[in-house]
């Protein structure tokens, strides 16, 4: 008998796929934080340096032809006309090739998942707190109006009960002016 309860149980606690996709859709803050612990994407930076081989080949054609004419100078003799020219090719050619730098990230949707839900769990908690105290001013302002009300109404009962203690007073000042 106990053999068979057991089984049953273990039956019974067994989680099939199906059971662990309705966990996940009734808990998605739980099973994003579970996914990423345990499955965390590998944020990457890749580097990639291109440069242009046109413009190397270029650039080592015309260092060539500038060579050769240096050497045809020095050997038929320096003319000011072609030291000029040679100046303004120089002057012409970069020193450098043009190098373009192209970086690539990878982002843990996982992770930041996690941190959308904590974040708009806040905000709810915070909307739900400013509602509150909301209410309460609300409150409190109408309990402090009728307050006020009930203020004036006593001190012009008060007045009302000097003037009648004192009516005799008043009336004998009265007399005495007029």
């Amino acid at each position: 008998m106990r053999k068979y309860l057991i089984f049953l149980l273990l039956l019974a606690s067994c989680a099939n796929p199906k059971k662990l996709h309705k966990m996940m859709d009734k808990l998605p803050v739980a099973a994003a934080k579970e996914c990423s612990t345990r499955f965390p994407v590998k944020e990457t930076v890749d580097t990639l340096i291109v440069s242009d081989s046109m413009l190397l080949e270029a650039y080592q054609d015309e260092y060539n032809r500038l060579v050769m004419l240096i050497d045809s100078l020095l050997n038929d003799g320096c003319d000011t006309m072609y030291i000029d020219k040679i100046k303004e090719k120089i002057k012409k050619i970069p020193c450098k090739p043009e190098v373009k730098y192209i970086v690539k990230t990878q982002e843990n949707t996982a992770k930041l998942q996690v941190l959308k839900d904590s974040c708009s769990n806040l905000v709810s908690t915070f909307v739900t707190i400013n509602e509150k105290n909301e209410t309460s001013i609300s409150n409190l302002t109408n309990a402090n109006g009728k307050l006020k009300k009930q203020n004036t109404w006593l001190w012009i009962v008060v007045i009302i009960m000097g003037i009648w203690m004192n009516r005799k007073r008043i009336l004998s000042l009265l007399k005495g002016i007029l």
